[in-house]
């Protein structure tokens, strides 16, 4: 069964009874994922950015883009239109690949959870890092290749209307959700 398929069965369903919808169609849905790599090693050689770039590749399996600079920042050392990162954006199938083999196998299995630095919920965002790619079937057969990546920042974009739906979809999702304690 793939995400898709979860989510059109399980989640959907569990929603509706869970926050009065009045159908499926009413529903959140994940819309995009947003993957981002950097280092400030990137603007000093630029040879840096290819182990960055094929990780996302590998991982992601849509061709990254690469992040330039769009104006000069001294603190930074960083000049405009230098090089200093690369992302790549995640739509439908893609999405919905990354999201299984990512999100709900390896993420759970890699990733150690904290109540207080784990993910940021907003409106309809989900704002997460993952830290290690050595993890991912992919990248393994060449870890000497990608040994010094740290890891990436990541942002799923939702079509949920506040904060706690956002939360009850992602739960419902098996990604993890943690209350704030008062």
């Amino acid at each position: 069964m793939n995400s898709l398929q979860l989510y059109e069965k399980v989640v959907a369903r569990d929603l509706v009874l869970k926050l009065a919808f009045k159908n499926a169609t009413q529903c959140p849905k994940l819309v995009q994922a947003d993957l981002s790599l950097s280092n400030k090693l990137i603007n000093a050689e630029k040879l840096i950015l290819l182990p960055y770039f094929l990780a996302l590749l590998l991982v992601a399996g849509q061709k990254p883009s690469v992040i330039r600079a769009k104006k000069s920042v001294a603190t930074f050392h960083l000049k405009k239109g230098a090089l200093f990162g690369c992302f790549v954006t995640l739509r439908k199938k893609n999405l919905s690949q990354f999201f299984l083999k990512f999100c709900l196998t390896l993420f759970p299995k890699v990733q150690k959870p904290t109540r207080t630095n784990f993910a940021s919920f907003q409106k309809n965002k989900v704002d997460f890092g993952f830290d290690s790619f050595l993890k991912c079937v992919e990248v393994q057969t060449n870890t000497d290749l990608f040994d010094f990546l740290s890891g990436c920042s990541c942002s799923l974009k939702t079509t949920s209307n506040n904060t706690v739906h956002t939360q009850i979809f992602m739960s419902g999702l098996q990604f993890p959700v943690f209350q704030k304690n008062s």
